[in-house]
């Protein structure tokens, strides 16, 4: 653990990210406060502050690493309270274009839950910590600052004024961050985000378990891959009694929020489970969809003026197309490195070192999600990134019966592995010559 300074920090937003990173900053500042705009109760449930929280949330399996070095126990607790354990391979029911893929054990286990859920119990944990306290209600709308230094906030609380100084201001307000206006109101100004629009659309319903029917699988899943495979589909078993359907849609497609068109979308797709559930199990939430999907990111660690006593995390400098599942992950993995450099550094007076490592960290996500969205483009792309996507469609036609090909790729979409895994030999040639071993060789 590091020292504890005497010094004030203030996260604003306590959401996922933001909590995280409250967690990290209690081991070195005396005083934590998280400013949040929505109201919250002790058990808030979803709050327009997250609204794809009506929609799946995967944490990856290194971000649950992550999660557990910095909330020992969490996955035991996480448990207790419905979330379901899963392996990648036996618990899965995965089809890519090309067919199924193998269905044996990886030794990677994800666990499955509702946003709601996750976030509920790591408030609890993190407004236990003596430091930290919360101000809700309170809308952000600048930065105060002195002579190329924050120094606080400034906006409204109930529709009062509302101040508060810190010697260190974290930005984990989310997709929706106002960050680079306010930084533009001080005179720094941000080069243009890069914006990869991925043409997606998913649509979301949760139901009660139904166990008349007898599945043998925790989550089952069906791809959408450029430029063919437009729709496509997943349900996954959450929170102990529910499942999470979801079905995507690619390149302008996108499923109906009504009951009978929503039935009739996952009726096309190869996966049959997810239609069956709709036809069978009861309703527990409305038919939600989100639609123009998109990968954003803040290019930060480009500004040589980046104001002393600021930092900026999560969704506020790259927001993935939340399909893939990088964002809580990323968040994660964002908050462990500012606790690896807190030990070594005063960020408040030298936050570029913290800029720079998220824009590390993002590197690999980032390729990964807008490499694949980028396949429903019309326009010519780099010859890496076309290199890239021939590939990725090489890879998934040999996944149905390789048990190696898919064993890597899982890896590597779970950010356990680098993706240069996937191009060693044993992986590369079962890709380049397209052979689907015998069940004597998998």
């Amino acid at each position: 653990m590091t020292a504890m300074y005497s010094d004030r920090a203030l996260v604003i937003g306590a959401g996922f990210a933001g909590l995280l990173a409250a967690r990290v900053l209690s081991e070195s500042y005396g005083d934590v406060v998280l400013v949040e705009r929505d109201q919250l109760a002790a058990d808030t449930e979803h709050r327009s502050g997250i609204p794809q929280a009506h929609h799946p949330h995967a944490l990856l399996a290194r971000g649950a690493e992550v999660l557990e070095a910095l909330f020992p126990k969490l996955g035991t607790e996480l448990k207790a309270a419905g979330a379901i354990q899963a392996d990648l391979g036996s618990d899965f029911m995965s089809r890519a274009p090309a067919g199924w893929a193998p269905r044996d054990p990886i030794g990677l286990s994800v666990r499955s839950m509702t946003r709601v859920t996750i976030e509920r119990i790591i408030r609890r944990r993190v407004l236990k910590l003596p430091n930290v306290s919360l101000v809700d209600g309170v809308t952000i709308d600048g930065l105060l600052h002195d002579r190329g230094t924050v120094t606080g906030v400034q906006g409204t609380r109930q529709g009062t004024p509302f101040t508060d100084y810190a010697d260190l201001v974290v930005d984990a307000s989310g997709r929706n961050s106002k960050l680079v206006s306010w930084l533009a109101e001080l005179g720094v100004h941000c080069p243009a985000p890069m914006i990869v629009n991925g043409h997606l659309a998913y649509t979301s319903r949760l139901y009660e378990v139904n166990h008349d029917l007898k599945l043998d699988w925790k989550t089952a899943y069906e791809i959408t891959h450029a430029p063919e495979t437009k729709r496509g589909g997943a349900v996954s078993s959450v929170d102990g009694g529910l499942w999470f359907v979801t079905l995507f849609g690619a390149g302008g497609d996108m499923a109906p929020t009504d009951e009978d068109g929503f039935l009739s979308y996952a009726t096309t797709l190869r996966c049959q489970d997810i239609a069956e559930i709709i036809k069978t199990a009861t309703p527990a939430s409305k038919i939600y969809r989100v639609g123009n999907l998109r990968s954003r990111w803040n290019r930060f660690h480009k500004i040589p003026n980046w104001p002393r006593g600021l930092l900026a995390l999560g969704d506020s400098v790259v927001s993935l197309n939340p399909v893939y599942g990088h964002g809580m992950t990323l968040a994660a993995l964002n908050c462990a490195a500012l606790r690896e450099l807190l030990a070594e550094h005063d960020l408040a007076k030298e936050p570029l070192i913290f800029q720079r490592a998220v824009a590390k960290t993002a590197q690999i996500p980032w390729m990964s999600a807008t490499t694949t969205d980028l396949g429903w483009s019309e326009k010519k792309l780099p010859l890496s990134t076309r290199f890239m996507q021939w590939y990725a469609r090489r890879l998934f036609q040999v996944v149905p019966g390789n048990r190696h090909v898919y064993r890597a790729f899982i890896r590597v979409s779970q950010m356990v592995d680098h993706p240069v895994s996937l191009f060693r030999p044993a992986v590369l040639w079962k890709v380049l010559s397209g052979r689907r071993p015998r069940a004597t060789e998998q």
